[in-house]
């Protein structure tokens, strides 16, 4: 992949699903209410703890995938791809310019606002065998995250071009923004109500973690890049509770 390559917005010959009746059904009224509301009651039973320990993580990923093979029947599948060679360079580029950008964020708003750590950071005690369970359970958990943040993306993108009648790249954009503040909102209860730290310090990372997407149309990329990215920073948490 070329510097101009990783630079550029998308790649050519590709397009999102769902948005446009060229590349797949395009989502009606209808079809965007069961998508969002798919999102809605699997993060509410998610934030409730719906399923104990093990069914909990799970919540965010059954109710949407269930309602993209509902309302896209056999085309359902498009929301994955094929990881391809450059991929690779992508899910890496990304990784680092997220956590630079994760740190920069929260360095600058633990410095204008008042703020709360993550209670999932807070809860290593420097035992291996707490710890795994722990990262294992990352792994449904941010996939969930992934596929309740695309579906929203993918609503407004269809919302922007069908309703608004915005171009393509301006409806892109629209929906990168909006869909990056509402993973924002999802982690308000996480840091304690806080709007500053959850809408700008996780929105702003969002919109970096979402490029992947973007990019490649294949939900497994962003997907990889957001579990480097927990791993790493509850990774540094872990080890830091392994010295105190």
């Amino acid at each position: 992949m070329s510097k101009s390559d990783f630079f550029r917005f998308e790649r050519k010959n590709d397009d999102f699903p769902f948005y446009s009746d060229l590349t797949s059904p395009a989502l009606n009224l209808k079809s965007s209410l069961i998508f969002l509301i798919a999102v809605a009651v699997g993060f509410a039973l998610f934030l409730i703890g719906f399923g104990g320990p093990y069914g909990q993580p799970f919540m965010n990923v059954i109710f949407p995938l269930a309602a993209v093979i509902f309302v896209a029947r056999s085309q359902w599948t498009s929301l994955f791809r094929k990881l391809v060679a450059k991929d690779i360079i992508l899910i890496l580029g990304t990784y680092i310019v997220n956590l630079i950008v994760t740190l920069v964020a929260g360095f600058i708003i633990s410095k204008l606002f008042n703020v709360s750590a993550n209670p999932a950071s807070e809860g290593f005690n420097g035992n291996f065998s707490d710890a795994i369970p722990a990262f294992l359970k990352m792994i449904p958990m941010l996939f969930g995250e992934e596929l309740i943040t695309i579906l929203p993306f993918l609503v407004i993108l269809s919302l922007g071009v069908q309703k608004l009648k915005l171009s393509r790249k301006s409806a892109v954009i629209l929906a990168w923004i909006v869909a990056s503040i509402i993973f924002g909102a999802y982690h308000l209860q996480t840091y304690n109500w806080n709007v500053a730290q959850a809408i700008l310090g996780i929105g702003i990372a969002r919109v970096v973690l979402l490029y992947p997407y973007i990019k490649t149309k294949n939900i497994w990329t962003s997907f990889i890049v957001h579990v480097l990215n927990d791993w790493t920073i509850f990774g540094f948490a872990f080890f830091s509770s392994m010295h105190h």
